[in-house]
């Protein structure tokens, strides 16, 4: 049969274990040899060698993940870098709507609110017909978080932080 490819010959074996127990050097007069501070023991530095690989390899999937989620960001603020810090459709708008009446008028009023302005003309009753998972978040976000920008702002940048958030907890 033709010999093995060399790839696989040249491979590092796992050192034999003997049924004889190791018995640790020793000089000529039974003392054990003294190890130099000066120079590490023989293999540490493939020891040494496989740690930095492993921290470079650490830092590069760390450089990797956060380019994916700065990207995700980044596409998700696409429209506000075009056209500003505005609110655009219908379905959002009533959303910053319901969000600042609970900002302004607490969680007991939002929670009997009744909307003439929507589902014109009848009207609709907001807080027990929506999931106010949303106006909540930014209203504590305002509120704990980012004080220094308006409500405004923090509804429109809402949704870039939270995909990069979802990024980073799906990817």
């Amino acid at each position: 049969p033709p010999p093995p490819p060399s790839f696989l010959t040249n491979r590092r074996r796992p050192a034999q274990r003997s049924s004889a127990p190791a018995m640790a050097p020793h000089t000529s007069d039974g003392t054990p040899p003294k190890l130099s501070t000066a120079s590490a023991p023989s293999g540490s530095g493939v020891v040494r060698a496989g740690h930095l690989l492993r921290l470079v390899y650490a830092a590069f999937l760390l450089y990797c993940f956060g380019c994916a989620l700065w990207k995700a960001y980044d596409i998700r603020l696409n429209a506000i870098k075009e056209y500003g810090m505005v609110i655009h459709e219908f379905d959002p708008w009533f959303n910053y709507r319901a969000t600042e009446y609970l900002y302004y008028n607490g969680w007991q009023r939002f929670c009997t609110w009744f909307d003439y302005k929507s589902w014109y003309p009848l009207g609709r009753p907001v807080g027990s017909t929506i999931y106010p998972g949303l106006q909540v978040t930014a209203v504590f976000l305002k509120n704990r978080i980012v004080p220094h920008l308006s409500l405004n702002d923090v509804c429109c940048t809402m949704p870039a932080w939270f995909g990069a958030a979802a990024s980073a907890f799906v990817g």
